[in-house]
């Protein structure tokens, strides 16, 4: 009984680490996982679908949408050098940290306040939104200067 467990685990074991490793397609030569397949289809059909259900046609049809994302990936790596990667890089990451940073419609109106009151005070002829037209626009600059701020609060920054 024993030898019979440890054989069906072991072959489980390689059935799992074969299924998560299998290949969907290739493009270019590049592998698309089975894995990769499933996360899109989970994107595309909210979890409805896998790629084993999936009729041929709609396996050749995922991975013809999938094709251009790996061949950017491909020849961005071929293309930019080293410092559009980094730039590439923290944009990305603080485009990342600025979605995950909440800020409050309060915030938002505190700091259109700030600006309409900064506007009057200097006299300036320049028209100011409605706080509704200019309140993403707000929200997505506090969420900027609470990602930098914190970035600041860490820094070690010494000059020579």
């Amino acid at each position: 009984m024993k030898k019979f467990l440890l054989i069906l685990g072991l072959t489980l074991g390689f059935t799992s680490t074969y299924l998560s490793a299998a290949t969907a397609g290739t493009v270019n030569g590049m592998e698309i996982t089975v894995e990769e397949a499933n996360k899109a289809l989970a994107k595309l059909t909210q979890g409805k679908m896998t790629w084993e259900k999936l009729p041929a046609d709609g396996k050749t049809q995922l991975i013809q949408m999938m094709a251009p994302a790996k061949l950017v990936a491909a020849e961005s790596k071929k293309v930019l050098t080293t410092k559009e990667k980094e730039a590439a890089l923290a944009g990305f990451w603080m485009q990342k940290k600025m979605a995950e940073t909440k800020v409050t419609d309060e915030e938002a109106k505190a700091a259109y306040d700030k600006m309409v009151k900064a506007a009057k005070k200097s006299k300036s002829k320049q028209k100011i939104p409605e706080f509704e037209a200019a309140k993403n626009s707000i929200k997505m600059q506090l969420a900027q200067e609470k990602v930098v701020g914190a970035l600041m609060k860490s820094a070690k920054i010494k000059v020579k």
